[in-house]
């Protein structure tokens, strides 16, 4: 049974990977051909050119099934390569101009030559506007050969020859747009132009749901079609306004916290927001791509292919062709032209010195990509309809489209075959190259763990991907290590390179993962002053540090990491490597840690026990929830307890334009002495902000310990469990009247996502505050000085005795010279030590008493 799933597992991966989709496009031109050729073959014609339309009063607007197909459901077509070009041209191979600068040339180069050769054989006869026909490659037809060629292709070339289709792809859209249209409307194309306009509006204004656009578009098309210009081109306009970036941190943050809202509560109202959040924080083109893809591939694309590939094969048919300057035109554009453009614009860049070919590619892998680029299929079957209004002369230069492309399909496949037999590819994924130095790489954990994940990062991506190695290295333990390798894409991310520098510096002081996990904490923060702060606040050698940074001397280092991506395959960011392989698909800690320990032999039973989730250690869960009587507990608390102090940032107080923007979707409420808003037991709580009076928040009885923190006007209550929905564990009591304005937590992620400045300032009062947690609850505090031996000699003495500490330096910590006030101490007395169970208290204590103290306790 396992045997036959993997295989299933593994046919699905073919199909999805292009073998499918191309399949399906030739068995439905072979059905075309059979069709039209067999004694039904009236039919085709019949069906095809059947009326479909619909009317409102005296307006009628009708179609045959053809034009449906090939000016409908293609708009889908092009929507999709759109956003391929619109990705490229912002985020992937084409954003970099060096990088983009060979396929760019070749995918140029190779729209002349085949449109000069077609020129070449039809100058006579005046049918020489059809060059449009043989400039395109059918890039659904290369990608499904190169799947099924497999390890025979490195994936460098697979690369190439998808930026170079996408250079034709732009060629071919504008060739469409401009020498295809006929009878031009001015008035239909301006409402054509006003509807884009209106996606644009909507989009500023975020609506991101489908009807709205779907409305506009229809609009959009139906004015589009009667300008006379084609209406798929739609496709590609709202492709192009549509915004490429990489998932940004807010809101992908914003999805977590609501799916495990709704993991932890299930019901309707949780499961909508979380499944909004999840769209809401994928990129737009992505996610219509993720959603169109399937039905352009396996079904759009086919329907088209089955509407436009019926040629009547009769001897007269074929024997006009084979002497016909059209198929001829055709045949040699396509199979001749592509060949020799692309090969010959990949030289002219190459030696021109423009760009560089990337490793593992040769001349003849190049040739023969070039040649496999000569099947011309669906655009070229697409222009046919534009260019000709004679079905004689269509049907020749469609039996050119069909012969050309068997040819340029055969004859690359076999260049590629021979490439690979004189310089054969390893099976797989690509390998990383250079493999893991320890001398030379970062890495993070045991230096001889068994278990290797390398990753090549950039400090600037919005959404990095990292963030399960944390939950791999708590799982996996001393049997993981992580290894980081820069690849700073400078292109989008201009501070990528200073920032991937700025840590090679800090790793010159041996401080290369604290400055890595500052930058990916702070990555509003990248500028060069920006550096300095952080070598300061890491406690660098300050000047040091700026000389090594303003001389440069790093970025050798950061250039051969980029150098080992480009030869290791890498081609989007995250890249992770498993094994030394490129690992492809999902980078979840589940997914990552299952392949980690299936390439150190693990069975996939012992895969799936030693990846189940496990729950987040909170140490505040340690402590018992004992049974309150909250009406006794407001007599405990006095009306006139401070504030509690502000320590390093957990109470900020919220401008008046911050308060403004959370009243807007917060309710405002008065309180009174004695009311409860939250207690022990509670599934969570709301977001609240003290507009008066004061509120106290208390962790166990009065009695055994004391108030944790008391909040007046303008701060604001909680901390990270806020979002968790787990059992609330503390009580927040009002101790002097007043108002608070409180907040879902759905709505106060919604005033977060939309203004940065206000979610960092919550964000780092959470952490100080779950910080300050931490401390309260470590076995031993001690009060002293960084710098002083006898407070290393104590937390030593802890660790020994396996117990936590925690030191309140009174040189860095502002509330430590009040701890020291409330316990009575002076500075005679340090280093002190308290014992959190107990409560014992020691002024530099020796062994004697500290054993004495720890039996106590």
């Amino acid at each position: 049974m396992a045997g036959r799933s993997r295989r299933l597992d593994e046919l699905r991966a073919r199909l999805s990977g292009g073998v499918g989709a191309a399949a399906l496009l030739l068995l439905a031109t072979v059905i075309a051909l059979i069709w039209v050729n067999s004694p039904f073959g009236d039919s085709y014609e019949a069906f095809w050119h059947t009326e479909l339309g619909m009317s409102v009063g005296d307006i009628q607007f009708s179609l045959t099934l053809q034009h449906w197909v090939n000016d409908g459901l293609m708009t889908f077509f092009f929507l999709i390569v759109g956003f391929e070009v619109k990705q490229e041209l912002v985020l992937g191979e084409l954003a970099d101009p060096r990088r983009a600068a060979v396929p760019a040339i070749a995918a140029l180069v190779g729209l002349a030559v085949p449109a000069l050769v077609y020129v070449t054989f039809n100058l006579s006869d005046g049918e020489v506007g059809a060059w449009g026909v043989v400039i395109s490659t059918d890039t659904a037809f290369v990608i499904g050969i190169l799947a099924l060629l497999g390890t025979a292709v490195p994936p460098q070339l697979r690369i190439f020859l998808l930026a170079v289709a996408i250079g034709d792809d732009v060629g071919a859209l504008t060739v469409i747009a401009v020498f295809y249209t006929e009878d031009f409307n001015l008035l239909a194309f301006a409402v054509a132009g006003a509807g884009l306009l209106a996606m644009f509006g909507l989009r500023r204004l975020r609506v991101w749901r489908g009807p709205a656009y779907l409305v506009v578009g229809t609009v959009s098309w139906v004015a589009l079609y009667l300008s006379g210009v084609h209406p798929t081109l739609l496709g590609v306009a709202v492709a192009l306004i549509t915004p490429a970036y990489l998932p940004r941190r807010g809101e992908v943050e914003a999805a977590v916290l609501r799916t495990r809202m709704y993991a932890q509560s299930p019901n309707a109202g949780y499961a909508r927001a979380a499944r909004l959040s999840i769209e809401r924080s994928t990129p737009p083109g992505p996610r219509l791509s993720e959603l169109w893809q399937p039905w352009v591939s396996f079904v759009f694309v086919p329907l088209f292919a089955l509407a436009n590939a019926g040629v009547p094969l009769s001897g007269e048919t074929l024997a006009a062709s084979l002497t016909s300057p059209i198929t001829l035109g055709v045949v040699a554009g396509l199979v001749v032209g592509k060949l020799v453009g692309i090969s010959l614009g990949t030289w002219l860049a190459v030696v021109l010195r423009l760009g560089t070919l990337a490793p593992g590619i040769d001349r003849l892998h190049v040739i023969g990509g070039a040649a496999l680029s000569g099947i011309g299929f669906t655009i070229s079957l697409f222009i046919i309809d534009l260019a000709f209004t004679d079905d004689r002369l269509a049907n020749q230069a469609r039996v050119g489209v069909l012969t050309a492309s068997v040819i340029a399909g055969v004859l690359g496949s076999v260049l590629l075959r021979i490439a690979a037999r004189r310089r054969p590819v390893d099976a797989g994924p690509p390998l990383l190259d250079p493999p893991v130095d320890a001398e030379r790489d970062h890495i993070r954990g045991p230096v001889d763990a068994p278990l290797t994940l390398v990753g090549y990062g950039d400090f600037q991506a919005p959404y990095r991907g990292w963030g399960a190695i944390d939950e791999l290295q708590e799982r996996l333990g001393d049997r993981f290590r992580y290894v980081y390798r820069h690849a700073p894409q400078t292109t989008v991310h201009p501070q990528a390179q200073l920032a991937a520098e700025a840590a090679e510096a800090a790793s010159a002081q041996g401080r290369f993962w604290e400055m890595h996990d500052r930058l990916y904490a702070r990555q509003d923060q990248l500028n060069a002053p920006d550096m300095v702060v952080h070598a300061a606040a890491l406690g660098l050698d300050v000047p040091r540090f700026t000389r090594d940074l303003g001389s440069g001397r790093f970025a050798r280092h950061v250039r051969h990491d980029m150098e080992s991506a480009q030869a290791s395959g890498v081609t989007g960011f995250p890249a992770f490597y498993i094994g030394g392989r490129l690992h492809t698909g999902p980078h979840d800690a589940r997914t990552l840690a299952a392949e980690l320990l299936a390439a150190d032999g693990a069975t996939e039973t012992q895969q799936r026990a030693m990846t189940a989730s496990f729950p987040a250690v909170d140490p505040r869960r340690s402590v018992a929830v004992a049974e309150w009587n909250l009406a006794d507990l407001l007599d405990d608390l006095s009306p006139d307890l401070p504030e509690t102090p502000e320590s390093g940032g957990d109470q900020p107080r919220l401008t008046d334009d911050q308060l403004d923007r959370l009243a807007r979707l917060g309710r405002q409420r008065a309180v009174s002495r004695g009311d409860i808003l939250y207690r022990p037991g509670d599934p969570g709580y709301d977001f609240t902000v003290v507009l008066s009076g004061a509120v106290a928040v208390v962790g166990r009885p009065v009695g055994q310990e004391q108030v944790i923190r008391v909040h007046g006007p303008r701060r604001f209550l909680g901390a990270f469990d806020l979002f968790e929905r787990t059992t609330v564990e503390r009580a927040a009591v009002v101790i002097r009247d007043g108002s608070v304005l409180q907040l879902t937590v759905e709505q106060l992620l919604e005033v977060l996502v939309a203004d940065a400045a206000l979610s960092e300032l919550v964000q780092r009062a959470f952490l100080v505050r779950q910080a300050i947690g931490l401390e309260h609850f470590a076995d031993v505090r001690i009060v002293g000085h960084t710098d002083d031996p006898h407070a290393r000699r104590l937390r030593e003495w802890a660790d020994a005795n396996g117990l936590s500490s925690v030191l309140i330096d009174l040189d860095s910590d502002d509330a430590a010279e009040a701890h020291m006030t409330k316990l009575g101490l002076v500075g005679a007395d340090l280093p002190v030590v308290v014992f959190a169970r107990g409560g014992v208290v020691l002024r530099n204590p020796d062994e004697t008493q500290l054993r004495g103290a720890l039996q106590v306790t």
